[in-house]
């Protein structure tokens, strides 16, 4: 008399495979591109974003010489069309990512996703602001800037900072989220 003894977790799993779930958990988290999901990880796109408002901030910070020559409106109109297009952008990477979902719809593993993402970006940002907004208020004394100076590099540190809010927590989220090779 042969008795086969199976552990408890296969037992569970056994008793779970007729239901589904497996095979859904293992389609979410697949990285086979046969997979319409439109939640997805999303790696490369904030990163872009953010490098290209570190250069706006860099380029306000280095050309600040040149600005007495620019008329003010011009200023003013090419800084709200950066903001607005990298805003629309920052909140089309935030709906597409993995935390684009209402967070009423998480389960434990999300909603802890969710809160370390947001964690991270807050962090970030405040130890960001903390030190960068002195730097930048010392150096406009320091070189004496023009207002109209002083008011470009603090909104194009504006627009830094509204980006990185914006995506941030979909870089974190999507580089924090394993992705598994599909079983066929």
């Amino acid at each position: 008399m042969k008795r086969s003894h199976k552990s408890m977790l296969s037992r569970l799993d056994d008793a779970l495979w007729w239901t589904g779930f497996p095979a859904k958990v293992a389609d979410d988290m697949s990285d086979d591109p046969s997979v319409d999901r439109e939640h997805r990880p999303l790696r490369w796109v904030p990163l872009v974003l953010i490098a290209f408002s570190c250069a706006l901030l860099v380029l306000c910070l280095i050309w600040v010489q040149k600005l007495p020559h620019v008329s003010p409106a011009a200023v003013v109109g090419i800084m709200t069309g950066m903001m607005t297009s990298i805003v629309t952008a920052a909140l089309f990477v935030h709906t597409s990512g993995p935390l684009g979902k209402p967070s009423l719809e998480d389960d434990e593993r999300e909603a802890a996703l969710r809160r370390d993402s947001f964690l991270f970006c807050l962090g970030l940002l405040a130890g960001l602001n903390c030190l960068g907004q002195p730097i930048l208020l010392i150096v406009s004394h320091w070189q004496d800037w023009p207002t109209a100076q002083t008011a470009t590099v603090a909104f194009s540190a504006l627009i830094l900072n509204a980006t990185l809010l914006g995506t941030l927590p979909t870089l974190y989220a999507s580089w924090s989220s394993r992705q598994l090779p599909r079983e066929s």
